[in-house]
């Protein structure tokens, strides 16, 4: 038997999916102004393309969201915090400003969904064991995506160049 949402109808997860949905883009620019400014993230602060930035991390929320409606993790989720760990490592953004940088957006997060107080105390237990295992397979795609595929050109794990 599925737990539904006294209030609006629906499973805990898809209520707190449209939820997230609803406010992404408000915590994205929130995140983005506090992600130029954190000590932990000095790569950000003057990182020129601010809506490539706004545009990832709004995509983090809305596959977040998907994977609470479908509890499935499909491969574009992994690719894209592949392509983002890739990208910011080639700007020369160090792996712990990165993370940093996604535990902020779930700081924005959780944030939002105490002050939207959209879930019981019952609730949230459940939801933060699901939110908790999304982050940890983001900041892990993210890594991934970082240290590159062995032998890719500028990858951190193709090793040293050989000498003749």
């Amino acid at each position: 038997m599925a737990v539904r949402h006294r209030r609006y109808g629906g499973t805990p997860q898809s209520v707190l999916a449209d939820y997230i949905v609803e406010h992404a883009d408000e915590w994205a620019g929130a995140w983005l102004e506090e992600v130029r400014q954190e000590p932990t993230t000095p790569s950000y602060h003057a990182y020129p393309d601010t809506e490539e930035l706004k545009r990832d991390t709004l995509a983090l929320y809305h596959y977040l969201a998907l994977w609470l409606r479908t509890g499935d993790w499909e491969s574009r989720i992994d690719e894209h915090y592949h392509r983002i760990g890739r990208d910011r490592r080639r700007a020369g953004f160090s792996i712990s400003e990165v993370i940093s940088a996604i535990l902020l957006a779930k700081r924005h997060l959780w944030n939002g969904i105490i002050a939207g107080k959209q879930l019981s105390v019952a609730l949230e237990l459940q939801v933060s064991k699901a939110i908790s295992l999304f982050y940890d397979k983001a900041i892990y795609h993210t890594i991934l995506g970082y240290e590159g595929v062995p032998g890719e050109k500028g990858s951190a794990k193709a090793g040293p160049a050989k000498s003749a």
